[in-house]
């Protein structure tokens, strides 16, 4: 590895200057190496970023090896929002969107961000929908001329040789929206986080039945809507932490009581993006939630 040459190198530089009598070099070198390598194991984070976006869902990751995927977009007016927070974030590309399906409060932001931001791949449900929202999302793709590719189920995204990303769900035609979200697990060495979209409890019991399940984090289905988040999952997943994504005072009530009565039974830390962003970075050993000290992962 090249960090690997240059403290080499360096080594050979202190030792011939020891051997011509000078040592102050010594306490130079060790500073920089000690630099050049926290640099390093620093990149080596997976960062996820739970984005506030009103009643809808965007998630943004940056990977170990700084690519980064786009998972949702919210509704039409979280965008702009959105666009903010890559420049804020300095990123000028996004490597991968992810549509989890066709509903508007995850597709309709997507649509200027693919428009305007430069986007190397787009990874969809394979669920058609006919409103205007879906038709406008679509025609984007196609008119940035993206690689526009349907999901499969089971299947890996190699998008860092550190992480693994699998489809455990995804859609099909005579599925409702929400049993066609896609599903994703990711993990990054001990770090497990599930991603559950707007899937309802049928496709829970589904993908509990393929897949091993267990996450650190579990970002809760459908805003928190009865319909999602069964027992069966939370005692398969048993996860540390949770995420909901909804807005205060929605319509729909979200998250429903019900679910935050069975969220709270097993003992999970929630976090919202009702009050704001919920940004969380790992090592794959330990957690950093909100910029707080790491900790370990217990389960």
């Amino acid at each position: 590895m090249k960090w690997i040459r240059v403290i080499c190198f360096g080594l050979s530089v202190l030792f011939c200057l020891q051997l011509s009598g000078v040592s102050y070099a010594t306490h130079d070198f060790a500073v920089l190496a000690s630099k050049f390598i926290s640099g390093q194991e620093q990149s080596k984070k997976l960062k996820i970023m739970f984005l506030q976006v009103g009643q809808g869902d965007a998630t943004l990751l940056v990977l170990p090896n700084q690519k980064t995927v786009l998972i949702d977009g919210g509704p039409h007016e979280a965008g702009e929002v959105i666009m903010n927070k890559l420049i804020e974030k300095g990123i000028k590309r996004l490597d991968l969107v992810v549509s989890t399906h066709p509903d508007m409060d995850h597709i309709g932001g997507l649509i200027p961000i693919i428009q305007q931001v430069p986007v190397a791949m787009v990874l969809d449900s394979g669920k058609p929908y006919g409103t205007l929202t879906y038709h406008m999302y679509v025609r984007s793709v196609k008119k940035r001329r993206i690689p526009f590719i349907p999901a499969e189920e089971g299947k890996f995204l190699q998008m860092d040789p550190d992480v693994s990303i699998q489809v455990l769900n995804t859609g099909k035609r005579k599925l409702q929206n929400n049993e066609s979200s896609i599903v994703l697990k990711i993990r990054y060495k001990k770090a497990d986080f599930l991603l559950m979209a707007d899937a309802d409890v049928r496709t829970e019991k589904k993908i509990i039945q393929t897949y091993p399940v267990h996450a650190d984090v579990l970002k809760i289905g459908h805003h928190g809507s009865y319909t999602s988040t069964g027992r069966l999952l939370l005692e398969n997943v048993y996860p540390q932490f949770a995420v909901i994504s909804y807005e205060k005072g929605n319509p729909y009530g979200h998250p429903h009581r019900s679910v935050m009565k069975r969220i709270r039974k097993f003992g999970i830390q929630v976090y919202t993006t009702a009050d704001g962003d919920v940004e969380m970075e790992t090592d794959g050993n330990s957690l950093q939630i909100q910029g707080g000290l790491p900790l370990p992962l217990l389960r």
